[in-house]
């Protein structure tokens, strides 16, 4: 007996060093997104794809791109953009528009865009006519709180969601989501609010998810995911559940859900870029669940933590089963030489995690990064991240020790192939003061063939890349 399982420990060693037929994270194609400077310090990065286009939506402006080329088809600033979504000049955002949204569904093929005014604080919500960002848009203000709103949305099947923050100081109850029937966001004449709902007082930054399933029944909930950070810690996500009868919506009271340790979140300014460059703010928007992604009974999420104050910030990343909120995988990625920044997901139609994220470091400028987790790895592991666009210079901000590179983050799946994710990131590309930059990227898992050994399965600790480093900095 002791001499068979010798042998068969021999078996499993030889087998672990034959070649394997595996999958490897592939860049598709890169294209440059917009550029600055904007109107504020930093850039709101928000953008999403379409059947042929990809939109960025920012304080810089609305810029279409053709998907395929890259090539920019129609730009204009962000309160041109509004003043022509029609009835034209109804919504006007006089000065600027802030916190800028925009997603594509393509269960009803139209984009959807959200935005809030500063002078006067109004929200908008636009809606496309078409699967053509470039045709007309028709919109209407919502009934949304007239503070800094810190917009967030999402999209299923039976309605779209939209949260803002409603000004109480007391973090768990700083959030309201706003419920529009998908019917009537989509209504021939433009959306209509109807019978729109409001629910306040939820925790703070509740975020609605993108759930493209086109068999959703109605009465199955849509997700609001939402983290711990607010006392410097993480060690609990929230989760609520919103269900539909016909046209009204109710929503569940919050289920609080323990991770199986706490981290650190983030502080405002403890991620470096290669001297003589400021230090760039890993805490806000980089420490708030920016994106929630749906995939068969699942809800995904990420956002930036660290596993100890002294480390380096990384990517907290996790799935929850919608029906009771049971924690299935909960992974960290983190590097003891770089920072990783405003990280956002989705999941393909295999159920294989894609990540896009902004990595940086004293020696290697702000670049775009992607990872994946694929469905077969083990559960709270991630791939090692892949560099997608390198960042070529320091981002230059005179004057300040700290500054932020960007706010937020996105990455979405391809409406023509669901087994291609997009991710839209900010990196360093410009010697000029105050110019951010961002980047579009199209990665998958493809199938390879490569040797595999025990340790070749991914960890959650990526080895820092050579690939886009600094040369030495200009003193």
């Amino acid at each position: 007996m002791k001499r068979q399982v010798i042998v068969l420990s021999l078996l499993a060693i030889v087998a672990q060093a034959v070649p394997a037929s595996e999958t490897e994270v592939t860049v598709a194609t890169t294209f440059p997104g917009n550029k600055g400077p904007g109107w504020k310090e930093t850039i709101d990065v928000a953008g999403a794809v379409g059947p042929k286009h990809t939109v960025d939506f920012d304080e810089g402006g609305f810029v279409v791109h053709d998907k395929a080329t890259g090539k920019e088809l129609q730009r204009s600033s962000p309160r041109e953009f509004w003043q022509k979504v029609e009835p034209a000049r109804s919504i006007d955002p006089q000065t600027n528009a802030n916190d800028p949204r925009i997603l594509y569904d393509p269960l009803s093929e139209r984009w959807f865009a959200c935005a809030a005014g500063t002078t006067v604080a109004d929200c908008f919500l636009a809606v496309s006519t078409s699967s053509d960002p470039t045709q007309p848009w028709k919109g209407i203000k919502l009934p949304l709180p007239p503070i800094d709103p810190y917009m967030k949305m999402g999209v299923d099947k039976n309605g779209l969601y939209i949260c803002s923050c409603n000004g109480d100081p007391d973090w768990q109850r700083a959030m309201n989501c706003y419920v529009l029937p998908k019917s009537e966001a989509i209504a021939p004449g433009g959306p209509v609010l109807t019978h729109g709902q409001t629910f306040a007082k939820l925790q703070f930054a509740a975020m609605p998810a993108m759930d493209l399933d086109p068999n959703k029944a109605a009465d199955a909930p849509e997700v609001l995911l939402v983290n711990e950070f607010s006392d410097g810690t993480c060690g609990k996500l929230y989760l609520y559940r919103i269900t539909w009868s016909g046209l009204t919506a109710s929503i569940s009271d919050v289920q609080t859900i323990p991770l199986s340790k706490t981290y650190q979140t983030p502080s405002s300014n403890n991620a470096v870029q290669p001297a003589p460059g400021p230090k760039l703010r890993a805490g806000g928007g980089n420490r708030r669940l920016e994106s929630a992604f749906v995939h068969k009974g699942s809800v995904f999420g990420c956002h930036g933590a660290k596993r100890t104050a002294g480390s380096r910030p990384g990517i907290l990343w996790y799935e929850l089963r919608i029906s009771d909120g049971a924690l299935l995988q909960e992974g960290f990625v983190d590097d003891p030489q770089c920072d990783y920044l405003h990280p956002a997901l989705a999941v393909d139609s295999r159920g294989n995690i894609g990540v896009g994220c902004t990595r940086t470091s004293e020696t290697q400028f702000p670049s775009v990064y992607v990872m994946m987790h694929a469905a077969t790895d083990p559960a709270h592991t991630m791939r090692a991240p892949v560099l997608a666009v390198p960042g070529t210079t320091y981002y230059r901000y005179s004057g300040v020790a700290a500054v932020n590179l960007s706010h937020y983050s996105s990455t979405c799946i391809d409406p023509s192939n669901p087994d291609l994710l997009w991710t839209y990131q900010a990196y360093a590309h410009s010697t000029v003061d105050r110019q951010w930059c961002t980047a579009w990227a199209a990665f998958s898992l493809s199938s390879v063939t490569k040797p595999t050994s025990s340790a070749a399965s991914a960890t959650e600790v990526a080895p820092h890349a050579k690939d886009g480093q600094a040369k030495a900095p200009p003193r």
